[in-house]
């Protein structure tokens, strides 16, 4: 079994932090294998939410090296690590300071707009290094700004059904929402780039002729403290659920009837998985990013742009078309299990640490399950 050391910075948001949490729990069933430690205080905040087993403090410094972590070095050394594998920009410009040549380093990139970052210091990596991306679009940006094609790969996932089916078991719906209905799961953590305020707007709309409708907005950040206070300001307090930190978007999908990813550019889609598994209809902007995923009343719905209104006019079709939203969402059902499987997430995944250990290229047998299912 691979033992690999996770690093962990503050870009590596909720979503992430559960991918990581699959792949070190399935993978590193001794409980060793899979160490994972912060190198700063907002990572070391947000992690112990989502991540089980023992993390470990690893701050860096900021002076000549940059992002130098003094005890990445010696927490490698102690866990044995074959593998360092970085979440996050900032986590890899920390890794490649600890000057750690014999250990091959691996980045995952789930999020398309945390490229520009990644651009900056793709030069700068160490030939071994290999990214593995959430997306096409993360992947062409790359090669785009200079990354070597073969040194990044494609890996979607994974969507843990049993978590699903065990949340719907625990009744979790009634103790996050209540009575309240139709519920909105919106994509998150809310941002400017998301689209989540004109997403909001659309939901104000739908209250007008649907009173008990509620909208979900997972996992803090700013934009979410700032819609809250829209919320408020146009007299819509109870549009506004703000689940549990805690929650996973297996669980959170367990309490809503539709998922809403609005865009306004490209956006991470690590939660469509989920919220098609879970048998959610799914509204998003046909961004390319949520189009390598979903097809025009085919998977899911999508329209041109993230408009209140249009936005707005494609919900309700979600909510009142009943014949269209039982096909949409067999369909999606049926694909997810065939491209977020979790048992092809790991495979992937395991590939890639044996591809680089061995000295191949990083890609070989590796492939992505969106362009083959």
């Amino acid at each position: 079994m691979t033992r690999v050391l996770h690093v962990i910075d503050r870009t590596c948001d909720e979503t992430a932090l559960q991918v990581l949490n699959t792949l070190r729990c399935r993978l590193g069933g001794d409980g060793g294998s899979q160490r994972a430690c912060c190198i700063d205080a907002e990572s070391l905040r947000r992690a112990p939410l989502q991540l089980s087993g023992p993390i470990v403090a690893a701050p860096r410094r900021l002076g000549r090296w940059v992002n130098w972590v003094p005890l990445l070095p010696r927490l490698a050394r102690d866990c044995g690590a074959e593998v360092l594998h970085a979440w996050g920009s900032e986590a890899a410009a920390a890794a490649c300071s600890a000057r750690l040549p014999d250990i091959p380093l691996v980045i995952t990139l789930l999020d398309p707009q945390t490229t520009p970052d990644a651009a900056r210091w793709m030069g700068a990596l160490p030939t071994r290094a290999t990214v593995v991306a959430g997306s096409q679009v993360i992947r062409s940006r790359l090669v785009a700004a200079g990354a070597a094609s073969d040194r990044v790969v494609v890996v979607r996932g994974p969507v843990d059904f049993g978590a699903v089916n065990q949340a719907r078991r625990d009744g979790l719906r009634a103790k996050v929402v209540g009575e309240a209905g139709p519920v909105l799961l919106f994509s998150g953590p809310a941002s400017r780039e998301g689209g989540h305020y004109f997403a909001l707007w659309g939901a104000a709309i739908l209250q007008k002729i649907m009173p008990n409708l509620t909208v979900i907005l997972p996992y803090d950040s700013a934009e979410r403290r700032r819609l809250v206070r829209f919320a408020g300001r146009i007299d819509a307090p109870s549009l506004v659920t703000l689940p549990d930190p805690r929650l996973t978007w297996a669980e959170l999908v367990t309490c809503a009837d539709a998922f809403v990813m609005p865009a306004a550019g490209e956006v991470c889609t690590e939660p469509l998985g989920m919220a098609m598994g879970a048998g959610l209809v799914v509204v998003g902007v046909a961004v390319r990013s949520v189009a390598e995923i979903i097809a025009d009343r085919s998977n899911g719905l999508l329209c041109k742009n993230g408009e209140p209104r249009v936005l707005a006019s494609r919900v309700l079709t979600a909510l009142e078309d009943g014949p269209l939203r039982q096909r949409v969402t067999e369909t999606a059902r049926g694909q997810a299990y065939e491209v977020f499987g979790v048992r092809a997430f790991l495979d992937n995944y395991r590939r890639v640490y044996e591809n680089v250990l061995a000295g191949r290229p990083p890609a070989q047998d590796v492939h992505d399950t969106a362009m083959i299912a």
